[in-house]
């Protein structure tokens, strides 16, 4: 299990080289190479695709939306909230308690720059919300 992330900010590809495709593990993390690798030859064998035109899907909702294609294949679409995931597989990393203690120390400051990434969402959360650091 991974996820496909369709990127302008990594693995340039597209057209104007401003685009790319990037495979995540199930980690959360790049795919090693060798995964992509395969991927990529599979990909070269290609010859047709299937579309599916499906009603607007509520991205800001947790959940699951399903359906049938004319030819009897099924779809599905799962909604899952990142954030959560990514805080959930964080606390098997990191003492979060013991982060905590250190955070609350008088002699102990920090300063987290998101340099205007993704990461904005995941440090209110981690940072903000399980640690209680200050906005």
């Amino acid at each position: 299990m991974g996820a496909i992330l369709l990127t302008a900010s990594h693995n340039p590809g597209g057209p104007t080289e401003d685009f790319g495709i990037k495979y995540n593990a199930q980690n959360g993390g790049p795919a090693l190479e060798t995964l992509t690798n395969l991927i990529y030859e599979k990909s070269k064998t290609i010859t047709t695709y299937k579309r599916a035109e499906v009603s607007e899907i509520d991205l800001s909702q947790i959940q699951v939306t399903e359906g049938q294609l004319d030819d009897g294949h099924s779809w599905r679409v799962k909604v899952v909230d990142t954030c959560a995931e990514y805080i959930q597989l964080m606390r098997t990393l990191f003492d979060f308690d013991l982060i905590r203690k250190l955070i609350e120390r008088s002699d102990f400051s920090m300063c987290f720059d998101g340099m205007h990434g993704i990461s904005g969402p995941y440090a209110l959360e981690i940072l903000g919300r399980e640690l209680g650091v200050p906005e």
